[in-house]
C-alpha cells in the first residue's frame, strides 16, 4: 500500500469523523473500521470520498458496514 500524505491524512480524518459521530474513542473507531472492512473501503474509495461532505462520508461507511456485515463476521470468525 503506497499511499500519499493526502490519502493518509484523509484516512485519519475519516477515523476522527466516525469517532465524533458515534461518540467512541479513536482507538474504538479505528478497530471497528478495521474489523468491519470499512477501513479498506475508505482507502479504496478515497479519491471519490474526499470530495464529499463529512456527513456523506459517515453515511457511506455505515452503508458499507451494513451491506457487508456477514462478510465482516466471517472474517472475524464470529
Amino acid at each position: 500500500m503506497n499511499k500519499t500524505k493526502g490519502e493518509i491524512w484523509f484516512l485519519a480524518s475519516c477515523i476522527e469523523l466516525y469517532k465524533s459521530e458515534k461518540g467512541v474513542s479513536g482507538q474504538e473507531a479505528y478497530k471497528y473500521l478495521r474489523d468491519t472492512g470499512a477501513l479498506s473501503f475508505v482507502i479504496d474509495c478515497w479519491d471519490g470520498l474526499h470530495m464529499t461532505s463529512p456527513a456523506y462520508i459517515v453515511d457511506s461507511i455505515d452503508e458499507y458496514v451494513e451491506t457487508h456485515r456477514n462478510t465482516a463476521r466471517e472474517r472475524r470468525g464470529t
